[in-house]
């Protein structure tokens, strides 16, 4: 496969690192809530080709990526390099889930996970049917 093929399976946008200095709490604490930020390092800031800013944040036991805009959705990093937009509650499974095998957790940030889990699949629901509602 030559170059230009590859291209041709590439889906996203790219994003560049725009400062790393001045973390931005506010979308983890939106998605993930108050009891689960502590477990993140806020890595930078990048900004999308359309202006859309992201938070780069990586979990200490899991070492996985969240991607978060400050309007409150969840991106992916795809192979190619690009942003991808996902749903929050997928982003926070895969932060999360594996963070129990990796280095144990107590019941209350398995409860707290869930709750986050929960909330960004009912949000995604709610949006869904006030988008496609019929009036």
């Amino acid at each position: 496969m030559d170059d230009d093929e590859e291209e041709d399976y590439c889906y996203g946008s790219p994003a560049r690192v725009t400062q790393g200095d001045s973390p931005v709490w506010e979308p983890l604490i939106e998605a993930v809530g108050e009891r689960l930020v502590g477990t993140f390092m806020w890595m930078y800031e990048e900004e999308m080709a359309d202006g859309t800013i992201l938070h780069v944040y990586k979990h200490i036991h899991t070492r996985r990526y969240m991607h978060l805009s400050t309007d409150g959705r969840a991106y992916a990093y795809t192979p190619c390099g690009l942003r991808l937009r996902m749903q929050m509650s997928h982003a926070i499974e895969e932060a999360l889930c594996s963070w129990w095998v990796l280095s144990g957790w107590d019941e209350e940030d398995a409860a707290a996970v869930r709750d986050a889990v929960y909330r960004a699949s009912e949000r995604a629901t709610q949006e869904h049917i006030k988008k496609h509602r019929m009036d």
